[in-house]
């Protein structure tokens, strides 16, 4: 692929770059980025986040078990799990390694359903929404014992069922955890009417209505601890933030937090995505830093043109960071974008990328 950086150079940068990894060497952090770009299935990419170059060979291209259908990644430890929710057999890629493993199989709850991943710390959770003809299924995936260096994710995961309150026509439409790591909120619609944002302890395992409002963002919320506030994408291709609600005043908690929208720059245009299903995709570095990944036509394609082995996609990655100017409007910083040309096999799947 022929990449193109803009003109808008970044200055000053001061990511948290180093990490322990689970020999307590130190090692920097990397975008680990996932594509549809090979007619067979799915390849993943190691990135710098200062240049991102999709051009070098990937680390790994795995075969896709259903032709035509996506494939769910999601993040445990310094592990990216591929699941498909056609099949049970999972494969995990450990990126300190380099090497691939069997993971523990997905239960059958998590078959033949729109399934969301979410992670936090050593837990993987998985909503499965099923189209209005059953409750939703609320599954956690951890690992059976403390020592992380001798993990087998085939023998050393398991997979347990939880409760969960969301009617059978209820779609989750965002997350995110809280700063205090073990209490994920969900906000879940059905219409106008019937909406609202639940949170779920996962000390206690126990549910908690928060009102009838909604998070100003879809699908992953991210908590940024220099603006004290979730980040997340707004459906209308603008970086928003949203308060987070203490969880010691239930009053504070009934009421949509403030949020605020960054207005001067929209980020992506919601309307000429080529990834129909999740859209563009959002992944934070730290330090206030993030990475945007979305997908549109090249110049002169039909949006049914853009698809197959042509290179008829141009993947859009962006760098920002965001920051509250003196007035208290969220501000985005040292934007630079770099676009490639590359090929993309199916609309309903969304690049994403992971930082670890």
């Amino acid at each position: 692929p022929v990449c193109r950086m803009s003109k808008r150079r970044r200055q000053g940068e001061e990511g948290q770059a180093n990490c322990h990894d689970r020999s307590g060497n130190k090692h920097e952090k990397s975008l680990y980025l996932v594509l549809d770009d090979w007619h067979r299935g799915f390849t993943i990419r190691k990135l710098d986040a200062d240049s991102p170059d999709v051009s070098n060979p990937p680390v790994v291209r795995l075969v896709s078990p259903a032709r035509d259908l996506p494939m769910d990644f999601a993040a445990l430890g310094g592990n990216i799990i591929a699941t498909s929710n056609q099949y049970t057999a999972t494969v995990v890629f450990d990126t300190e390694t380099d090497a691939l493993a069997m993971g523990n199989p997905l239960p059958d709850s998590l078959l033949d359903a729109a399934n969301y991943f979410f992670t936090a710390g050593d837990v993987l959770f998985a909503f499965a929404y099923y189209f209005m003809r059953r409750p939703h299924s609320f599954q956690v995936l951890t690992a059976t014992k403390d020592d992380m260096n001798t993990l087998c994710p085939s023998t050393d995961w398991s997979w347990k069922s939880m409760p969960a309150p969301f009617a059978k026509d209820e779609k989750i439409e965002s997350y995110a955890l809280h700063p205090d790591g073990h209490t994920m909120f969900v906000s879940s619609y059905i219409n106008e009417i019937n909406r609202g944002t639940f949170s779920f302890d996962t000390k206690t395992s126990e549910w908690r209505r928060h009102g009838e409002w909604m998070f100003p963002f879809v699908l992953e919320g991210f908590f940024d601890a220099d603006l004290d506030a979730w980040v997340g994408l707004h459906p209308d291709g603008y970086i928003c933030s949203c308060q987070v609600p203490s969880l010691s005043n239930s009053s504070s908690t009934l009421q949509q937090p403030n949020w605020k929208m960054a207005k001067e720059h929209r980020m992506w245009n919601p309307y000429h995505q080529l990834a129909r299903g999740r859209g563009p995709t959002l992944t934070y570095m730290g330090n206030s830093r993030f990475f945007l990944v979305d997908c549109v036509a090249a110049d002169g394609l039909e949006f049914q043109d853009a698809f197959g082995d042509s290179r008829g996609c141009v993947l859009n990655m962006t760098t920002f960071r965001l920051r509250y100017d003196s007035e208290g409007n969220l501000r985005i910083k040292d934007r630079d974008t770099t676009s490639c040309r590359v090929s993309k096999q199916l609309s309903t799947f969304s690049p994403v990328a992971f930082w670890m």
